[in-house]
């Protein structure tokens, strides 16, 4: 539910993107351009999926992350210091699993062509 009307700041990215990607493909621009207007559509990308995707994964992990250091205000920055400090056993197969997982959703919205299936 948002009090904005469409389209959302999702859609007009995609708008954006499909309209770079139809640009990219003709050939009425220079290869050198087409290359730069790939760079822009693939920044464009990593911002419509943050915002797609990001919230739920930020609030995930928020939520796991205070599970595993026993603190219900988590941050990346506490459990680095957990982890520099030994409180948090870096083999303890839940930071694995932890870590993992956030290795994984963060590739999601990076690039998930990198994820190998």
């Amino acid at each position: 539910m948002t009090i904005f009307d469409r389209p959302s700041s999702s859609e007009l990215l995609k708008a954006v993107i499909d309209f770079i990607d139809a640009e990219t493909k003709s050939d009425d621009y220079p290869a050198n351009k087409r290359f730069k207007l790939q760079i822009v559509s693939n920044v464009l990308n990593i911002v419509k999926r943050e915002i797609d995707l990001g919230k739920k994964i930020n609030d995930d992990f928020i939520q796991l992350g205070a599970e595993l250091i026993k603190d219900k205000d988590f941050s990346i920055s506490k459990l680095a210091d957990k982890i520099k400090n030994n409180e948090i056993n870096v083999s303890d197969q839940n930071i694995i699993d932890f870590l993992y997982d956030l290795t994984e959703k963060k590739i999601d919205i990076d690039n998930p062509k990198y994820k190998k299936n």
